[in-house]
């Protein structure tokens, strides 16, 4: 599998978490509410990030979608400090209905890390969306996971 191994200073992201009772909910709430236009007003981009806190034991998901920001708090919205970091930053391209971005998670946790060097380091995945087109059933997003090893 191909990655990179990325050291990152401190960052900050600006966005909505919520917690939904399935995976991807934080996304249909945010596009159809007219969160994400506040946001582009705002920041100057829709959200790109995706960032996953985790999974509970009843399989609701904390989740977060978000821009990266180095602004002042803005109402109605979170903020989130990211410390210094070493990332792996893996990439999926494709098809949205193959799964594309499932694939590429799959891979991830029962292939690769298993059979790393690299364990999660307990702080939020991000799921960062370079491209991510319904219409035109085309994905591109790269996997940034926090680690130590």
């Amino acid at each position: 599998m191909k990655y990179v191994v990325e050291e990152k200073g401190a960052f900050q992201v600006l966005g909505i978490r919520m917690t939904t009772p399935y995976g991807g909910g934080t996304w249909a709430v945010v596009k159809s509410d007219g969160t994400n236009e506040k946001m582009k007003a705002i920041s100057g981009s829709f959200f790109d990030l995706g960032l996953c806190f985790g999974f509970q034991e009843d399989g609701s998901n904390d989740y977060m979608c978000a821009v990266l920001w180095d602004g002042p708090e803005v109402e109605g919205f979170v903020t989130y400090e990211y410390p210094p970091a070493t990332w792996l930053i893996f990439q999926a391209k494709g098809k949205i209905s193959d799964n594309v971005l499932g694939n590429l998670w799959q891979q991830i946790n029962q292939e690769f890390l298993p059979q790393s060097q690299y364990d999660k380091c307990g702080l939020p995945t991000i799921e960062k969306y370079v491209l991510w087109n319904e219409a035109e059933d085309l994905g591109e997003v790269e996997v940034w996971i926090p680690v130590k090893y």
